[in-house]
Protein backbone atom coordinates (compact mmCIF):
# COMPACT_ATOMS: atom_id res chain seq x y z
CA UNK A 1 0.00 0.00 0.00
CA UNK A 2 3.08 2.33 0.75
CA UNK A 3 1.08 4.37 3.04
CA UNK A 4 2.52 5.27 6.42
CA UNK A 5 1.11 8.07 9.02
CA UNK A 6 0.23 8.65 12.07
CA UNK A 7 -3.17 8.28 13.80
CA UNK A 8 -3.84 12.60 13.95
CA UNK A 9 -2.33 12.81 10.49
CA UNK A 10 -4.17 9.64 9.13
CA UNK A 11 -7.38 11.15 9.99
CA UNK A 12 -6.59 14.84 8.64
CA UNK A 13 -5.55 13.14 5.40
CA UNK A 14 -8.56 10.88 5.59
CA UNK A 15 -10.71 13.80 6.09
CA UNK A 16 -12.92 11.69 8.58
CA UNK A 17 -14.74 12.12 11.80
CA UNK A 18 -16.74 9.94 12.38
CA UNK A 19 -14.76 7.49 14.74
CA UNK A 20 -16.73 3.92 12.81
CA UNK A 21 -15.48 5.27 9.12
CA UNK A 22 -12.33 5.73 10.71
CA UNK A 23 -12.17 2.47 11.66
CA UNK A 24 -13.50 1.43 8.29
CA UNK A 25 -10.69 2.97 6.49
CA UNK A 26 -8.27 1.19 8.78
CA UNK A 27 -9.55 -2.18 8.29
CA UNK A 28 -9.44 -1.01 4.57
CA UNK A 29 -5.95 -0.05 5.00
CA UNK A 30 -4.65 -3.03 6.88
CA UNK A 31 -6.62 -5.05 4.22
CA UNK A 32 -4.64 -3.52 1.25
CA UNK A 33 -1.75 -4.98 2.64
CA UNK A 34 -3.05 -8.49 2.92
CA UNK A 35 -4.59 -8.32 -0.91
CA UNK A 36 -0.91 -6.91 -2.49
CA UNK A 37 1.57 -8.69 0.05
CA UNK A 38 3.03 -11.88 1.62
CA UNK A 39 2.60 -12.21 4.98
CA UNK A 40 2.45 -9.84 8.35
CA UNK A 41 2.67 -9.84 11.52
CA UNK A 42 0.99 -7.30 14.32
CA UNK A 43 4.07 -5.12 14.39
CA UNK A 44 4.85 -4.93 10.81
CA UNK A 45 0.87 -3.80 10.24
CA UNK A 46 1.64 -1.27 12.84
CA UNK A 47 4.46 0.21 11.56
CA UNK A 48 3.83 0.30 7.54
CA UNK A 49 0.16 1.86 8.97
CA UNK A 50 0.90 3.82 11.66
CA UNK A 51 -1.70 2.11 13.82
CA UNK A 52 -0.94 1.36 17.24
CA UNK A 53 -0.12 -2.24 18.11
CA UNK A 54 -3.26 -2.71 20.05
CA UNK A 55 -5.46 -1.14 16.45
CA UNK A 56 -3.18 -3.88 14.95
CA UNK A 57 -4.17 -6.49 16.86
CA UNK A 58 -7.70 -5.99 17.25
CA UNK A 59 -8.55 -5.57 13.14
CA UNK A 60 -6.41 -8.94 12.61
CA UNK A 61 -8.55 -10.60 15.38
CA UNK A 62 -11.54 -9.23 13.51
CA UNK A 63 -9.90 -10.79 9.98
CA UNK A 64 -9.78 -14.12 11.96
CA UNK A 65 -12.83 -14.54 13.05
CA UNK A 66 -14.50 -13.73 9.43
CA UNK A 67 -12.15 -16.26 8.29
CA UNK A 68 -10.44 -13.54 5.67
CA UNK A 69 -6.93 -14.47 6.93
CA UNK A 70 -5.54 -17.33 8.37
CA UNK A 71 -1.56 -18.02 10.34
CA UNK A 72 1.23 -18.53 7.96
CA UNK A 73 3.27 -20.84 8.16
CA UNK A 74 6.05 -17.87 8.02
CA UNK A 75 5.28 -17.69 12.09
CA UNK A 76 8.54 -18.18 13.71
CA UNK A 77 10.13 -18.88 17.49
CA UNK A 78 11.85 -15.72 18.77
CA UNK A 79 14.20 -17.20 21.64
CA UNK A 80 12.50 -18.31 24.75
CA UNK A 81 9.49 -16.04 24.24
CA UNK A 82 6.31 -16.47 22.67
CA UNK A 83 6.15 -16.76 18.81
CA UNK A 84 6.32 -14.21 16.41
CA UNK A 85 2.90 -15.09 14.42
CA UNK A 86 2.54 -14.11 10.81
CA UNK A 87 -0.65 -14.01 9.44
CA UNK A 88 -1.92 -14.02 5.27
CA UNK A 89 -4.59 -13.63 3.11
CA UNK A 90 -6.76 -16.89 3.36
CA UNK A 91 -7.34 -17.43 -0.27
CA UNK A 92 -10.19 -19.78 0.47
CA UNK A 93 -12.60 -16.72 2.17
CA UNK A 94 -14.17 -16.36 -1.05
CA UNK A 95 -14.54 -17.92 -4.82
CA UNK A 96 -15.01 -15.01 -7.35
CA UNK A 97 -15.52 -14.87 -11.36
CA UNK A 98 -14.95 -12.61 -14.34
CA UNK A 99 -16.29 -12.59 -17.36
CA UNK A 100 -15.24 -11.04 -20.11
CA UNK A 101 -17.99 -10.27 -23.43
CA UNK A 102 -15.67 -8.02 -25.43
CA UNK A 103 -14.42 -10.57 -28.37
CA UNK A 104 -15.11 -13.42 -30.33
CA UNK A 105 -14.25 -15.30 -28.12
CA UNK A 106 -15.92 -14.87 -24.57
CA UNK A 107 -13.48 -15.05 -21.92
CA UNK A 108 -14.25 -16.95 -18.32
CA UNK A 109 -11.91 -16.63 -14.99
CA UNK A 110 -12.79 -17.89 -11.88
CA UNK A 111 -10.17 -17.61 -8.85
CA UNK A 112 -9.35 -17.16 -5.23
CA UNK A 113 -9.28 -14.25 -2.76
CA UNK A 114 -5.59 -14.05 -3.38
CA UNK A 115 -6.61 -14.04 -7.63
CA UNK A 116 -4.87 -17.77 -7.99
CA UNK A 117 -6.80 -18.50 -11.39
CA UNK A 118 -8.48 -21.65 -10.52
CA UNK A 119 -10.48 -21.83 -14.08
CA UNK A 120 -10.09 -20.28 -17.75
CA UNK A 121 -12.70 -21.25 -20.15
CA UNK A 122 -12.98 -19.82 -23.75
CA UNK A 123 -16.54 -19.76 -25.46
CA UNK A 124 -15.22 -19.74 -29.24
CA UNK A 125 -17.21 -17.57 -32.13
CA UNK A 126 -19.31 -15.24 -30.55
CA UNK A 127 -19.50 -12.38 -33.10
CA UNK A 128 -23.07 -11.98 -31.60
CA UNK A 129 -24.30 -12.64 -28.58
CA UNK A 130 -27.56 -14.13 -27.94
CA UNK A 131 -29.76 -16.05 -25.06
CA UNK A 132 -28.68 -19.40 -25.89
CA UNK A 133 -24.35 -17.69 -25.83
CA UNK A 134 -25.37 -16.26 -22.21
CA UNK A 135 -26.74 -19.91 -21.29
CA UNK A 136 -23.46 -21.45 -22.22
CA UNK A 137 -22.07 -18.66 -20.45
CA UNK A 138 -24.04 -19.85 -17.34
CA UNK A 139 -23.55 -23.48 -17.94
CA UNK A 140 -19.70 -23.09 -17.61
CA UNK A 141 -19.38 -20.94 -14.44
CA UNK A 142 -21.75 -24.05 -12.86
CA UNK A 143 -19.47 -26.48 -14.10
CA UNK A 144 -16.11 -24.43 -12.56
CA UNK A 145 -18.43 -24.47 -9.37
CA UNK A 146 -19.33 -27.82 -9.12
CA UNK A 147 -15.21 -28.42 -9.66
CA UNK A 148 -15.11 -26.01 -6.71
CA UNK A 149 -17.87 -27.10 -4.52
CA UNK A 150 -16.07 -28.78 -1.59
CA UNK A 151 -14.01 -25.86 -0.67
CA UNK A 152 -16.01 -23.08 -1.58
CA UNK A 153 -19.61 -23.92 -1.78
CA UNK A 154 -20.81 -20.95 -4.11
CA UNK A 155 -19.39 -17.77 -5.19
CA UNK A 156 -19.38 -14.47 -3.71
CA UNK A 157 -19.12 -12.58 -6.44
CA UNK A 158 -18.99 -12.09 -10.16
CA UNK A 159 -17.98 -9.25 -12.81
CA UNK A 160 -18.70 -9.00 -15.92
CA UNK A 161 -17.34 -6.76 -18.67
CA UNK A 162 -19.48 -6.00 -21.84
CA UNK A 163 -19.39 -3.71 -24.18
CA UNK A 164 -22.57 -1.61 -24.88
CA UNK A 165 -23.85 1.20 -22.66
CA UNK A 166 -25.70 -0.04 -19.56
CA UNK A 167 -27.73 1.37 -17.43
CA UNK A 168 -26.86 1.19 -13.97
CA UNK A 169 -29.91 1.42 -11.92
CA UNK A 170 -32.15 -1.33 -13.89
CA UNK A 171 -29.09 -2.98 -15.61
CA UNK A 172 -30.74 -2.93 -18.98
CA UNK A 173 -28.62 -1.88 -21.97
CA UNK A 174 -29.10 1.29 -23.91
CA UNK A 175 -27.16 0.45 -26.56
CA UNK A 176 -25.36 -2.62 -27.27
CA UNK A 177 -25.07 -3.72 -31.29
CA UNK A 178 -23.01 -7.08 -30.11
CA UNK A 179 -26.27 -8.14 -28.44
CA UNK A 180 -29.33 -9.46 -30.71
CA UNK A 181 -32.16 -8.21 -29.05
CA UNK A 182 -30.49 -6.24 -26.56
CA UNK A 183 -33.18 -4.43 -25.02
CA UNK A 184 -34.56 -7.31 -23.58
CA UNK A 185 -31.43 -8.58 -22.57
CA UNK A 186 -30.60 -8.03 -18.70
CA UNK A 187 -27.17 -9.72 -17.54
CA UNK A 188 -27.42 -8.92 -13.92
CA UNK A 189 -31.02 -10.59 -13.95
CA UNK A 190 -29.61 -13.83 -15.64
CA UNK A 191 -26.74 -14.35 -13.45
CA UNK A 192 -27.73 -12.91 -10.48
CA UNK A 193 -30.81 -15.47 -10.42
CA UNK A 194 -28.84 -18.42 -11.52
CA UNK A 195 -25.97 -18.06 -8.78
CA UNK A 196 -27.64 -16.09 -6.11
CA UNK A 197 -23.88 -13.77 -6.27
CA UNK A 198 -23.45 -9.73 -6.36
CA UNK A 199 -23.00 -9.35 -10.13
CA UNK A 200 -21.14 -6.34 -10.72
CA UNK A 201 -21.35 -4.82 -14.23
CA UNK A 202 -18.93 -2.94 -15.97
CA UNK A 203 -18.28 -1.18 -19.61
CA UNK A 204 -15.61 -3.83 -20.97
CA UNK A 205 -12.92 -1.07 -21.88
CA UNK A 206 -13.66 0.73 -18.69
CA UNK A 207 -12.97 -2.96 -16.90
CA UNK A 208 -10.37 -3.28 -19.29
CA UNK A 209 -8.63 -0.08 -18.12
CA UNK A 210 -9.03 -0.79 -14.41
CA UNK A 211 -6.60 -4.40 -15.38
CA UNK A 212 -4.47 -2.15 -16.80
CA UNK A 213 -4.18 0.28 -13.45
CA UNK A 214 -4.14 -2.75 -11.53
CA UNK A 215 -1.53 -4.83 -12.98
CA UNK A 216 -0.20 -3.32 -16.31
CA UNK A 217 0.50 -0.22 -18.13
CA UNK A 218 -1.34 2.45 -16.13
CA UNK A 219 0.42 0.91 -12.30
CA UNK A 220 0.96 4.58 -10.56
CA UNK A 221 -0.46 6.53 -13.20
CA UNK A 222 -3.05 9.09 -12.22
CA UNK A 223 -4.31 10.16 -15.61
CA UNK A 224 -4.64 8.07 -17.95
CA UNK A 225 -6.49 7.30 -21.73
CA UNK A 226 -6.87 3.99 -22.57
CA UNK A 227 -8.23 3.57 -26.46
CA UNK A 228 -9.40 -0.10 -27.52
CA UNK A 229 -9.01 0.08 -31.27
CA UNK A 230 -10.59 -2.98 -33.17
CA UNK A 231 -13.44 -3.26 -35.78
CA UNK A 232 -14.95 -0.63 -33.48
CA UNK A 233 -13.22 2.07 -31.56
CA UNK A 234 -14.04 2.94 -27.78
CA UNK A 235 -12.19 3.95 -24.68
CA UNK A 236 -11.61 5.11 -20.76
CA UNK A 237 -10.51 7.76 -18.75
CA UNK A 238 -8.84 7.72 -15.99
CA UNK A 239 -8.33 11.01 -14.09
CA UNK A 240 -6.55 11.75 -10.18
CA UNK A 241 -6.37 7.82 -10.28
CA UNK A 242 -10.66 7.23 -10.63
CA UNK A 243 -11.99 5.80 -13.82
CA UNK A 244 -14.31 8.26 -15.17
CA UNK A 245 -17.64 7.48 -15.45
CA UNK A 246 -19.58 10.64 -16.62
CA UNK A 247 -23.04 11.61 -15.94
CA UNK A 248 -24.55 8.15 -16.93
CA UNK A 249 -21.76 5.84 -16.84
CA UNK A 250 -20.71 6.43 -20.69
CA UNK A 251 -17.57 8.46 -20.53
CA UNK A 252 -14.83 7.90 -23.04
CA UNK A 253 -17.15 6.56 -26.01
CA UNK A 254 -14.57 8.02 -28.70
CA UNK A 255 -15.52 6.11 -31.14
CA UNK A 256 -19.14 7.73 -31.11
CA UNK A 257 -17.88 11.50 -31.46
CA UNK A 258 -18.90 12.99 -35.14
CA UNK A 259 -16.56 14.63 -37.16
CA UNK A 260 -17.12 17.22 -40.04
CA UNK A 261 -15.66 16.01 -43.42
CA UNK A 262 -14.79 18.12 -46.31
CA UNK A 263 -17.77 16.54 -48.00
CA UNK A 264 -19.43 18.48 -45.18
CA UNK A 265 -21.83 15.23 -44.11
CA UNK A 266 -21.35 13.72 -40.12
CA UNK A 267 -19.16 10.57 -39.93
CA UNK A 268 -17.99 8.94 -36.77
CA UNK A 269 -14.15 9.27 -35.51
CA UNK A 270 -14.58 5.36 -35.30
CA UNK A 271 -14.48 5.57 -39.17
CA UNK A 272 -10.74 6.90 -39.22
CA UNK A 273 -9.43 4.90 -36.75
CA UNK A 274 -10.90 1.31 -36.10
CA UNK A 275 -9.47 -1.30 -38.32
CA UNK A 276 -13.41 -1.47 -39.27
CA UNK A 277 -12.76 1.74 -41.00
CA UNK A 278 -9.89 0.88 -42.86
CA UNK A 279 -11.73 -2.06 -44.27
CA UNK A 280 -14.78 0.05 -45.88
CA UNK A 281 -11.33 2.46 -47.02
CA UNK A 282 -10.06 -0.41 -48.45
CA UNK A 283 -13.46 -1.99 -49.85
CA UNK A 284 -14.16 1.82 -51.50
CA UNK A 285 -10.85 1.56 -53.35
CA UNK A 286 -12.16 -2.17 -54.51
CA UNK A 287 -15.02 -0.83 -55.45
CA UNK A 288 -14.29 2.32 -57.44
CA UNK A 289 -12.03 -0.12 -59.58
CA UNK A 290 -14.87 -2.54 -60.35
CA UNK A 291 -13.54 -5.44 -58.73
CA UNK A 292 -15.48 -5.96 -55.46
CA UNK A 293 -17.44 -8.95 -56.76
CA UNK A 294 -13.87 -11.14 -57.06
CA UNK A 295 -12.61 -9.95 -54.04
CA UNK A 296 -15.09 -9.54 -51.57
CA UNK A 297 -13.82 -12.80 -49.76
CA UNK A 298 -11.02 -11.35 -49.30
CA UNK A 299 -11.67 -8.23 -47.83
CA UNK A 300 -11.21 -8.74 -43.93
CA UNK A 301 -9.09 -7.39 -41.35
CA UNK A 302 -6.99 -10.55 -40.83
CA UNK A 303 -5.81 -10.07 -45.01
CA UNK A 304 -5.65 -5.90 -44.30
CA UNK A 305 -3.30 -6.35 -41.61
CA UNK A 306 -1.01 -9.20 -43.99
CA UNK A 307 -1.05 -7.30 -46.95
CA UNK A 308 0.30 -3.59 -44.90
CA UNK A 309 2.91 -5.89 -43.17
CA UNK A 310 3.45 -7.12 -47.04
CA UNK A 311 3.88 -3.70 -48.21
CA UNK A 312 0.46 -3.52 -50.45
CA UNK A 313 1.31 0.66 -51.11
CA UNK A 314 -3.08 0.42 -51.10
CA UNK A 315 -2.98 -0.53 -47.96
CA UNK A 316 -0.31 1.14 -46.25
CA UNK A 317 -1.87 4.26 -47.67
CA UNK A 318 -4.82 3.81 -45.52
CA UNK A 319 -3.33 2.65 -42.53
CA UNK A 320 -0.81 5.71 -42.47
CA UNK A 321 -4.32 8.11 -43.18
CA UNK A 322 -5.69 5.97 -40.19
CA UNK A 323 -2.59 6.95 -38.16
CA UNK A 324 -2.82 10.40 -38.72
CA UNK A 325 -6.27 10.37 -37.62
CA UNK A 326 -5.77 8.87 -34.13
CA UNK A 327 -2.83 11.42 -33.43
CA UNK A 328 -5.08 14.16 -33.87
CA UNK A 329 -7.40 12.24 -31.81
CA UNK A 330 -4.62 12.09 -29.52
CA UNK A 331 -3.74 15.67 -29.50
CA UNK A 332 -7.55 16.69 -28.89
CA UNK A 333 -8.12 14.09 -26.43
CA UNK A 334 -4.44 15.68 -24.42
CA UNK A 335 -5.60 19.02 -25.02
CA UNK A 336 -9.02 18.90 -23.57
CA UNK A 337 -8.10 16.49 -20.51
CA UNK A 338 -4.64 17.35 -19.91
CA UNK A 339 -3.86 13.76 -19.44
CA UNK A 340 0.05 12.48 -21.30
CA UNK A 341 -0.43 8.87 -21.22
CA UNK A 342 -2.23 6.70 -23.70
CA UNK A 343 -2.91 2.79 -23.92
CA UNK A 344 -3.88 1.35 -27.38
CA UNK A 345 -5.42 -2.20 -26.97
CA UNK A 346 -7.37 -4.23 -29.41
CA UNK A 347 -6.49 -5.89 -32.80
CA UNK A 348 -4.90 -2.78 -33.62
CA UNK A 349 -1.53 -4.00 -31.50
CA UNK A 350 -0.89 -6.72 -34.49
CA UNK A 351 0.08 -3.93 -36.65
CA UNK A 352 3.13 -3.62 -34.48
CA UNK A 353 5.64 -1.33 -33.55
CA UNK A 354 5.73 0.70 -36.40
CA UNK A 355 2.21 1.68 -36.55
CA UNK A 356 2.71 2.99 -33.25
CA UNK A 357 5.81 4.73 -34.42
CA UNK A 358 4.07 6.67 -37.21
CA UNK A 359 0.99 7.81 -35.16
CA UNK A 360 4.10 9.40 -33.30
CA UNK A 361 5.69 10.67 -35.46
CA UNK A 362 2.20 12.73 -36.26
CA UNK A 363 1.91 13.86 -33.01
CA UNK A 364 5.52 15.61 -32.69
CA UNK A 365 3.94 17.40 -36.55
CA UNK A 366 0.98 18.66 -34.87
CA UNK A 367 1.47 19.26 -31.22
CA UNK A 368 2.53 23.20 -30.99
CA UNK A 369 2.09 22.66 -27.01
CA UNK A 370 4.72 20.36 -26.50
CA UNK A 371 2.22 18.02 -24.64
CA UNK A 372 5.09 15.27 -24.30
CA UNK A 373 2.61 12.48 -24.75
CA UNK A 374 3.46 9.25 -23.95
CA UNK A 375 1.89 6.40 -26.30
CA UNK A 376 2.19 2.48 -25.74
CA UNK A 377 0.30 -0.68 -26.09
CA UNK A 378 -0.92 -2.60 -23.47
CA UNK A 379 1.15 -4.80 -21.47
CA UNK A 380 -1.57 -7.31 -20.57
CA UNK A 381 -1.91 -8.21 -24.43
CA UNK A 382 -5.83 -8.48 -24.05
CA UNK A 383 -6.00 -9.99 -20.52
CA UNK A 384 -6.50 -6.47 -19.08
CA UNK A 385 -10.31 -7.19 -18.63
CA UNK A 386 -10.80 -10.44 -17.30
CA UNK A 387 -7.48 -9.01 -14.63
CA UNK A 388 -9.50 -6.28 -13.60
CA UNK A 389 -12.97 -8.08 -13.70
CA UNK A 390 -11.21 -10.52 -10.78
CA UNK A 391 -9.97 -7.66 -8.83
CA UNK A 392 -13.16 -6.01 -8.95
CA UNK A 393 -14.97 -9.04 -7.41
CA UNK A 394 -12.75 -9.50 -5.04
CA UNK A 395 -13.05 -5.71 -3.79
CA UNK A 396 -16.46 -5.70 -3.38
CA UNK A 397 -16.65 -9.18 -1.73
CA UNK A 398 -13.88 -7.48 0.54
CA UNK A 399 -15.49 -4.16 0.96
CA UNK A 400 -18.78 -6.08 2.02
CA UNK A 401 -17.04 -7.99 5.01
CA UNK A 402 -15.62 -4.82 5.88
CA UNK A 403 -18.81 -3.33 6.45
CA UNK A 404 -19.67 -6.13 8.42
CA UNK A 405 -16.55 -5.80 10.66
Amino acid sequence: MGVVCGGKRMRQKLGISNQDKIKLEHQRLVYGLFRDGPAYSCTDIARATGLSNTAAANIVKNFLDLGMIRPSERSVRQGKGRPLVFYELNPAYGLVAAVDLTDSDLVICVSDMKMQILCCRKIHGCTRISQDILGQVVAVLRNILQENAAKFGKYSAICIGTPGKIDPETGYFACAPKFIDYRSVNLRKIFAEAFGAPIILKNDVKLALQGESYFGSAIAKRNVVYLHIDDHYGGAIKLGGTIFEGERGYAGEFGGVRVLEKQKHFCYASYGISLGGMLCSWQDHVRNRGELPEKSGLLTVENLIEQYKNGEEEIVKIVEDAAEITAVEILNIATVLDVPTFILDGKIKLLGDEYLEKIRRFIVQYDYLGQNIQISYSLLQGRAAILGGLRCAIDAVSDSMLSRC
